[in-house]
């Protein structure tokens, strides 16, 4: 392996690149939701939802033979631009590293957990609107309940599904890293992984997976290749940031907070828009498109609040690196490291970060990497 250079300096070839790579993003991101405005907007207009209904009636699993179709539906009129976006042009640009097969057989993996999670979902709403006349208020609970069963089993069902992984097997820097975990209360982790991105991206990356039993560090094999062992450290004590912040938990108490008024908002507006579609009552399959559609636009519109609240977690977890592992200059040649190899810009303009990044830009994170460079006064 060819020796990695340290400390990382920009790559003036890919920052020329990056800023026209985001803004591609960027458009394919708000293409792919005017798309799916269009396509619910459509089913509702054609009187497509209720032709389905009338198709299924007296067939067992109605709601869930209604709710596949729904996805069917919204998965073929996403798919040109999917495979555009992120097979396509993600290869012009060296970030993909994807075969036709191996990216169609992740897109057909991607949908099965998709479809599995969606219906589950789909089962539970319906529940709750026959059981309920103040649905929202269990929807939201069984909500709630659920999306912290997929945190607790995504380390052991989902990773290994959409993943190749295997131990981790540099002794020396696994005991460095759990001994950091003891260090700072991060008890229970006993397991790291080495998560086989290579094989479809260039994209860097750690994940701390899982609460309770579940808990385990994930490293991508492309972070471990390109990146030294100091800068692998400083990602690793960014991912433990969150995990001693109580993040996954302050998700939690957020989605609790925000989904409550959603799904009564989402109710009220059903229940008015109905009638201008012949949908008979908000318990009826045919609310299904409308429902995705009243729902899907408030979830665009609390995206700011969403990721300005993630910003900070993102901007506290990497003081958090800073302060415990003591390595500023390692975590100034990371985020250059990162932002070429993912060609992040360094700069955005203020509104789009505000609505669309869950993360400082990579400026931003330099300058406090370097303001605790001079606090610390240390030089590795």
């Amino acid at each position: 392996m060819p020796k990695i250079k340290y400390p990382y300096e920009f790559d003036p070839q890919k920052r020329k690149i990056a800023k026209e790579y985001r803004k591609d993003k960027l458009i394919f991101y708000l293409l792919g939701f005017l798309i799916s405005l269009f396509t619910g907007t459509a089913i509702l207009v054609s009187g497509l939802h209720l032709t389905i209904k009338s198709l299924i009636i007296g067939l067992p699993l109605q709601t869930q033979i209604y709710g596949l179709t729904m996805l069917l539906i919204f998965t073929l009129t996403g798919l040109p631009l999917a495979f555009y976006s992120t097979y396509i042009h993600d290869r012009r640009y060296n970030i993909s590293r994807y075969s036709l097969s191996g990216w169609l057989a992740d897109l057909l993996k991607g949908s099965l957990i998709s479809y599995i999670i969606s219906l589950i979902m789909i089962t539970l709403l319906y529940f709750t609107i026959g059981a309920f006349s103040q649905w929202w208020i269990y929807a939201s609970i069984f909500y709630i309940i659920f999306w912290a069963f997929l945190n607790y089993v995504y380390p052991f069902v989902i990773v290994p599904f959409m993943w190749k992984t295997e131990p981790y097997k540099d002794t020396s820097m696994k005991e460095k890293i759990l001994k950091l975990c003891r260090t700072l209360g991060v008890t229970g982790v006993r397991k790291i992984v080495v998560i086989k991105e290579s094989e479809k991206s260039v994209r860097p990356n750690a994940i701390f997976m899982g609460f309770g039993g579940s808990k385990s560090i994930g490293l991508f094999d492309t972070l471990l290749d390109s990146f030294t062992k100091d800068e692998v450290e400083t990602v690793v004590g960014h991912e433990l940031g969150h995990y001693a912040s109580k993040d996954v938990l302050r998700g939690l108490v957020l989605d609790a907070v925000l989904v409550f008024p959603t799904l009564y908002v989402v109710d009220y507006l059903v229940r008015m828009l109905s009638p201008m579609f012949g949908i008979s009552s908000i318990s009826s399959l045919a609310s299904l498109p409308l429902i995705g559609l009243v729902y899907g636009t408030i979830e665009f519109f609390l995206m700011p609040i969403l990721n300005m609240h993630s910003r900070w977690r993102e901007s506290e977890a990497d003081k958090f690196a800073l302060v415990h592992v003591k390595k500023p200059v390692a975590q100034i040649s990371t985020e250059k490291r990162l932002a070429d190899y993912s060609l992040s810009q360094l700069t955005v303009n203020p509104m789009v970060e505000f609505w669309f990044f869950t993360h400082p830009v990579t400026l931003k994170r330099i300058q406090t990497a370097e303001k605790w460079k001079g606090k610390l006064k240390i030089r590795k």
